[in-house]
């Protein structure tokens, strides 16, 4: 698995890392150059090459973690911990809004992907210019047929997604 995923991920060496969020509590990334994409008959800007991620990962600077995947589960500063009504899936709601935010609002044209690494159960790291570094690591033992961890895909050759589960590589 280590080859094969190394290999599709170096199509991200030397891009630059455009944008990130969430829906519910997937994680998305944007690299490459800014391409128009059609989806549900609306034409909008979209970076090359997305990563979706749906396992545990964190983006650390240093010796400190900036943000990371449970952050979705805890209010941001401001909302009380102990509020009942906390809901984590309202944007702008959690810790991981909050923390992205600032993350986002410090990259520029010049943050690029400078190299990445992966491990043998689908694990894996894309170093970032300015001290950035995204570490994913499956975190299950889960390998049915909804077990997906993460998947990159390109836009622009809209080619298929190339998909790492508990089940191993799969192209959608």
């Amino acid at each position: 698995m280590r080859e094969a995923t190394t290999s599709k991920l170096d199509n991200l060496v030397g891009l630059n890392l455009r944008y990130a969020g969430r829906a519910s509590n997937l994680f998305w990334l944007g690299f490459g150059e800014i391409i128009l994409v059609t989806r549900r008959e609306k034409t909008e800007e979209a970076a090359e090459y997305a990563l979706h991620i749906q396992c545990s990962w964190r983006i650390a600077k240093g010796n400190k973690i900036l943000v990371g995947s449970r952050d979705c589960y805890s209010p941001r500063t401001g909302l009380d911990n102990e509020n009942e009504h906390f809901e984590w899936d309202v944007q702008g709601n959690n810790r991981f809004d909050e923390r992205i935010e600032s993350i986002i609002n410090d990259i520029n044209e010049y943050t690029i992907v400078e190299r990445v690494d992966s491990d043998e159960v689908g694990g894996l790291k894309i170093f970032l210019s300015q001290g950035y570094l995204l570490e994913v690591f499956p975190d299950t033992s889960e390998d049915d047929e909804y077990s997906e961890f993460w998947r990159l895909f390109n836009r622009k050759e809209d080619s298929p997604h190339f998909v790492v589960t508990g089940n191993g590589i799969k192209n959608e």
